[in-house]
């Protein structure tokens, strides 16, 4: 085969010494800015959002323009204003003015659509049943959401590491994570009483070069690109909350938990089963920001307070953004982690795939995240406050709760979309219905060390 099962090797997705491989110019064209004279932790008090009369019935979602990296500190605040009210009301928005170049953008979309037209045979050398962190190719039908078969393929793409009881992938190298004194505490260094999560470390699979030319190095300038972008993205969300710009800073650390899918959704035939089924089920995300690169194909829908559907329409240059769970329980509830779902679109044959790279900034997978004692006064609620924020309606009543130990929740949702993996890799666990994972052999939901 031209794809190798053992071709496991480090690469992209990984952070710290991960995003070595991001280039300087590439770094300083789409660094965060600082403010002159400002400190790291300090925040400029917010204006007053502007009252909204029905705040979860949105129609649209908004195209929000990332400053200028020489942008004033007025116009810095004036867009956390805006920031805020969408993340509050919405939960989802466009991001034109990103500062990711267009080459990259169409070079991974064009490297996404070369690997899916390979042979299916080939594409199933790299097949995610090989791996028990989750990574690799995922065949059409095979991944599930909320019990039903999503009408999509793709790879899935983590953080590079070593797998636990230290086998490695070949090629590996020292764009890897390395285990530090406290990946030792936690139980990533060798010994045997790791965390349940610490089956999502792993190596990703990748194609061939030969099967694939440049496909690697063409995912991995997105990918060290999106990484850049979600940090910005991260302080203005702080800076809007009227927190320190470096207030989510302990929840990733040097080593967030990015993951990352190349995915390609197929038209249905007429008639068919699928063409009444998705591309991807309902659902929400379970770290803490995603950014979305999609091709002009269109299908993506995001349901609004009132449980209508808003078509995402592909615009050009735009990035669609997306809050997940961990975000909304951090903040009470305050900003949104929106249900979103993709239509397979019914129609003849030889109608061209939706393509799109999901980025996912996620906390590090021993991070505790826990809701904030209290909102900044200067907050106010367009929307009624939620009774309960460790909960999303993405499965029906009961049906998802927000694990604030993120591996755990990470884990919850990896569990329950790949069965086939969790059959031949996890069979001492289980996903109950609210989300937790637990062993077969106990009653009691597993935590971390």
């Amino acid at each position: 085969s031209v794809m190798s099962t053992a071709a496991l090797s480090h690469g992209p997705c990984a952070t710290a010494s991960t995003f070595a491989s991001t280039s300087p110019a590439r770094a300083r064209r789409i660094a965060p800015r600082r403010p002159s004279g400002r400190a790291r932790g300090s925040r400029t008090r917010l204006g007053a959002s502007p009252r909204v009369t029905e705040a979860s019935a949105a129609t649209s979602i908004p195209v929000l323009h990332l400053p200028d990296e020489d942008c004033t500190p007025e116009e810095e605040a004036a867009f956390c204003v805006r920031l805020r009210d969408v993340c509050h009301t919405v939960g989802f928005f466009y991001v034109a003015n990103h500062g990711i170049a267009p080459k990259v953008t169409v070079d991974v979309l064009e490297a996404s659509r070369a690997f899916f037209a390979l042979p299916h045979d080939v594409k199933q050398g790299i097949a995610n049943v090989n791996s028990p962190a989750f990574r690799g190719y995922v065949r059409l039908g095979a991944e599930n959401t909320a019990g039903r078969p999503d009408w999509r393929e793709q790879i899935e793409i983590g953080v590079e590491a070593d797998a636990p009881g230290g086998e490695t992938g070949a090629g590996a190298d020292a764009a890897g994570v390395d285990a530090d004194a406290d990946d030792v505490e936690r139980g990533f260094g060798g010994t045997n009483d790791r965390p349940v999560y610490d089956v999502l470390v792993g190596p990703n699979q990748w194609p061939e070069e030969s099967a694939c030319p440049g496909f690697r190095r063409r995912v991995t300038a997105f990918l060290d690109d999106a990484a850049v972008l979600s940090r910005r993205l991260m302080e203005l969300l702080a800076l809007s909350l009227d927190l320190p710009r470096d207030f989510f800073d302990d929840d990733f650390r040097s080593r967030p938990n990015v993951q990352a899918k190349i995915a390609s959704c197929p038209s249905a035939p007429e008639g068919s089963p699928q063409a009444s089924s998705f591309g991807v089920g309902a659902h929400t995300d379970s770290g803490y920001l995603s950014l979305l690169l999609q091709d002009d194909v269109g299908g993506l829908q995001v349901q609004n307070g009132d449980g209508e559907w808003i078509d995402a329409r592909p615009i050009d240059g735009t990035l669609v953004v997306n809050l997940g769970e961990m975000l909304q329980l951090r903040t009470r509830g305050y900003y949104l982690a929106t249900p979103h779902r993709v239509v397979s679109k019914a129609s003849g044959r030889g109608s061209p795939p939706r393509l799109s790279v999901p980025y996912f900034w996620n906390p590090r997978l021993d991070a505790v995240i826990e809701p904030m004692e209290s909102l900044p006064d200067t907050l106010t609620w367009l929307r009624p406050e939620p009774e309960d924020v460790a909960e999303t309606a993405s499965h029906g009543s009961g049906g998802n709760r927000l694990i604030g130990e993120y591996g755990l929740n990470a884990l919850k949702s990896l569990a329950r979309s790949h069965p086939g993996v969790m059959a031949r890799h996890h069979p001492d666990l289980e996903v109950t219905r609210d989300g937790s994972v637990q062993r077969r052999s106990k009653t009691e939901p597993l935590t971390g060390p």
